[in-house]
């Protein structure tokens, strides 16, 4: 949780691609509710810090996208077996590490990828904890405070939807949120120690350790519950 709010502090992504798949692997009770609800002190705070250069226009039709992203996500929260879910879990890490790796200029402007991508977000957001990679790949392109303003902004308003979601099948409880709160404590102490830390992340590094910490726990959940099954 330190780990990936510092990382999301200093660069604006790349929270949960960290604490989501480690809390996977070693307390899986803590995601997708307790860490969401942590996630968004975080949120919050760089929502307020970068809100002047935040793309308001474009957040509306990627929550157009999101909202029935998270029913589908839901559905299969609901549906599927915790080893297949598990399963999903890893595959989608690889996914979104490949999403974040990908060079392809995107043009955010269009509404044909907008949209997508918040569905992707949604199903992702509710099922991992991780809905950011589609929509961090919609503004690679962007400048560094529209990039932080505009993803902080969507996290924050996702999270309250996703947390909606959790809460109507049964997923975010008194005891989910009991949990969440233990964990806003590293969240905090992350956002102080994040902003010395952005010119070091900033030189090159960030992106590349978010992705091989991602990729390295993806497949150590499929390799475990396939080991486990």
């Amino acid at each position: 949780m330190l780990s990936g709010t510092i990382i999301q502090g200093a660069v604006g992504f790349g929270f949960a691609l960290v604490a989501a798949p480690i809390l996977m692997l070693i307390q899986p009770d803590l995601v997708p509710g307790p860490i969401t609800l942590a996630g968004l002190l975080l949120s919050l705070t760089m929502a307020i810090r970068e809100r002047k250069a935040a793309d308001l226009h474009n957040l509306i039709w990627l929550f157009i996208g999101f909202i029935p992203g998270l029913a589908l996500g839901a559905l299969f929260l609901q549906t599927l077996l915790e080893s297949t879910l598990s399963l999903l879990f890893g595959f989608l890490v690889l996914t979104a590490v490949a999403l974040s790796s990908n060079g392809i200029i995107i043009k955010q402007q269009s509404r044909i990828m907008t949209i997508p991508a918040g569905i992707l977000s949604g199903i992702m957001n509710i099922t991992t904890s991780m809905g950011g990679p589609p929509v961090a790949l919609l503004y690679q392109n962007a400048t560094g405070p529209k990039f932080r303003g505009t993803l902080a902004i969507f996290f924050f308003t996702g999270s309250l939807l996703t947390l909606f979601g959790l809460n109507q099948i049964g997923r975010m409880g008194e005891v989910e949120f009991i949990k969440g709160v233990y964990l806003i404590p590293a969240v905090a102490l992350g956002l102080l120690l994040s902003k010395p830390a952005a010119n070091w992340l900033d030189k090159g590094k960030t992106r590349y350790a978010v992705l091989i910490i991602a990729a390295l726990s993806g497949v150590s959940v499929i390799v475990k519950t396939i080991w486990l099954t």
